[in-house]
């Protein structure tokens, strides 16, 4: 499955994220200027491959201290989103979890497209899903509970809305029913869901000219659990006229994906949303979606007459929670856009731009020119994700491309995008993002040499201005050459801990987008990170030695016990295939030294990790 890779400095990625340093000057090998048009995207059948269900790690406890991960799907249809990463992963307190995604399995035309869905029981995932839940072809779905039980919506992206939905969660069968569109305009899509009791919302943009706009934002409510709907409409201050837009300016309409759901804090319900030609918006309603204030986050000026200057934005990605107070905290992606007419087909972005934002209530709304001060937006604390300088050179190094070529996968967000964000009990907040990675280069990358995006995460904890360092969620040798993209955060912590899905593929970029790859298996990964708020594993590290390295015939692991503990110790290769695995037991408190048999080993570097309850660390160890 794996596309052939140059392995520059491989084992570069076990430097600790902790170590980071920042650095907002690009190399000179790329043209920070050079641009994309961002065409509306229209959903409709594509790619050429079937799914494989080949990928040989089921689950893994990961290097980076603290990480699960455990593969719960596939998928060959690969673009999951056109902004922002909708509610897909949701935890219940109980510990059960579940997790869709758009799923196209079969080539060609992928009639069978639809939402994929896995459910977590307490114990076990179930099996890779093969089927659709829904009973026509469908794509984006978006998740919630409703009651005992689940609903799903999704678009078939001609007659409007499928609603599917089962009384009792995880099992039984599906129903789908239609939410139809409005008249002249039916073809809906990229729709986004709130439960609130058995209060079900909806956002999803018009097909067709309202408001005054060529893309309105509608909003549709149910208070019966999904059986009937009230009429759609835009809620007012998103309207043509109180935005100041209209279908011949800059901002003539809300695009694909840029919009997405707080979860609600009792009757409060939020959502935010983002285009990059509009501004940045955060909607809240005090009684379950009855009225409705809106707030300002960021502007953009709007013009009458092409072409628009650059102008320092969003990327259209936006992510939103509430605090136990119901004060709205967001993150967006940073990007510069432009537009040269102001038809339907979409702006220009300009992809080498970096940097996600953050924002809450209270904060100052930013203009371009506050978008554009990186330095403003660190003092102030609101550049909270970026690019890091792994080789500390100074500047974000990328690999030569050709004039007109991007050295990354394109996907319309920022090198730091795909935000998503969380808050837990006691007000600390927990914000995910996809960054590119210089130093994790696919040098068969179509249609030329890309790095590879990883998933990250930072914190801020309750009454603290500043914001932890980022961290490399899927820093493990298992995914050096790996795209990890699209995460999903589950609304809610409970137990300490982060839950998401997300997509994994070893070609940077899409099929269906602007990189036109290859269509390939892309892999779904429920994956779970310990927040450290509650309970932090101890730093083992210090306790545990390799030698000699580098090693020959074996190599000694020493480790210090503290108290009665088990004691394991696998042996992973350059492509994370575990080659050794060695499940020592319960073991006394004190010192003790295990021989690992390293002479049936080709010569290279491995990584020795070592497991001491539910603490871990790993060891780089090189085999000659």
């Amino acid at each position: 499955m794996k596309t052939t890779l140059l392995f520059v400095l491989a084992f570069v990625i076990g430097l600790s994220a902790s170590a980071q340093k920042m650095s907002n000057k690009l190399s000179t090998n790329v043209n920070v200027n050079a641009k994309l048009e961002k065409v509306r995207p229209v959903d409709k059948p594509t790619n050429d491959k079937a799914y494989q269900q080949s990928y040989a790690p089921v689950s893994k406890s990961g290097k980076t201290e603290g990480v699960i991960e455990t593969l719960i799907g596939g998928t060959v249809y690969d673009t999951q989103t056109n902004g922002s990463v909708g509610n897909r992963c949701y935890v219940y307190p109980d510990g059960s979890i579940a997790g869709v995604w758009t799923m196209g399995l079969v080539a060609p035309g992928y009639a069978e497209r639809g939402t994929g869905y896995n459910y977590f029981d307490g114990a076990s995932w179930g099996p890779e899903p093969t089927a659709r839940i829904e009973n026509a072809r469908c794509g984006w779905p978006s998740y919630r509970p409703l009651g005992d039980g689940e609903i799903v919506v999704s678009h078939n992206a001609s007659t409007g809305l499928l609603l599917t939905k089962r009384p009792t969660r995880g099992t039984g069968a599906w129903t789908t029913t239609l939410l139809p569109g409005p008249a002249g305009g039916s073809d809906i899509t990229w729709p986004r869901m709130l439960t609130n009791g058995n209060t079900v919302h909806i956002l999803v943009p018009s097909a067709s000219v309202q408001e005054g706009l060529l893309y309105a934002l509608l909003y549709y409510r149910s208070l019966d659990g999904g059986v009937t709907w009230e009429a759609p409409r835009t809620l007012p201050g998103l309207d043509a006229a109180t935005l100041g837009a209209g279908i011949t300016k800059s901002f003539n309409g809300f695009g694909a994906d840029g919009y997405n759901w707080a979860e609600p804090k009792g009757q409060t319900i939020a959502f935010a949303v983002a285009d990059a030609m509009g501004g940045v918006w955060v909607m809240k309603s005090m009684d379950n979606g009855n009225t409705w204030e809106k707030t300002t986050v960021q502007t953009v000026p709007i013009f009458d007459v092409a072409p628009t200057p650059i102008m320092w934005s969003n990327d259209g990605g936006v992510a939103i929670a509430l605090d136990s107070e119901s004060k709205a905290h967001i993150v967006f992606g940073r990007m510069r856009s432009s537009d040269d007419d102001f038809g339907t087909e979409g702006n220009s972005y300009y992809p080498l731009t970096d940097g996600l934002i953050y924002w809450t209530e209270g904060m100052p709304a930013f203009d371009t020119t506050a978008i554009a001060d990186w330095d403003g937006l660190i003092a102030n604390g609101n550049l909270i994700g970026e690019m890091i300088d792994y080789d500390n050179s100074g500047e974000i190094e990328f690999p030569e491309v050709g004039s007109g070529e991007f050295p990354f996968g394109l996907y319309g967000n920022s090198l730091s995008g795909f935000g998503q964000i969380t808050i837990d009990e006691m007000d600390n907040i927990f914000v995910t993002f996809s960054s590119c990675r210089e130093d994790l280069i696919n040098a068969g990358a179509s249609p030329n040499a890309q790095v590879y995006r990883h998933l990250y995460t930072t914190s801020k904890m309750a009454g603290q201005t500043i914001w932890a360092d980022q961290r490399d969620l899927t820093d493990d040798i298992e995914h050096s050459f790996d795209e990890c993209v699209t995460a999903s955060l589950a609304p809610k912590t409970l137990d300490g801990k982060l839950h998401m899905i997300y997509h994994v593929d070893s070609e940077p970029g899409t099929a269906i987008g602007s990189d036109k790859d290859t269509p390939s298996d892309t892999y779904v990964n429920y994956l779970t990170a310990i927040t450290y708020v509650n309970v932090k594993p101890l730093d083992i590290a210090k306790y545990v030695e390799v030698s000699p390295n580098p090693a020959t015939d074996y190599a000694n692991v020493l480790v210090s016990l503290t108290k009665n503990d088990n004691v394991e110790i696998n042996v992973y290769d350059a492509m994370g295939k575990l080659v050794i695995a060695n499940n020592i037991g319960s073991q006394l408190t004190g010192y003790h030294t295990y021989k690992i048999n390293t002479s049936n080993l080709t010569s290279g570097m491995y990584l020795f990790t070592i497991k001491i309850g539910d603490s871990q660390t790993s060891k780089k160890v090189l085999v000659k």
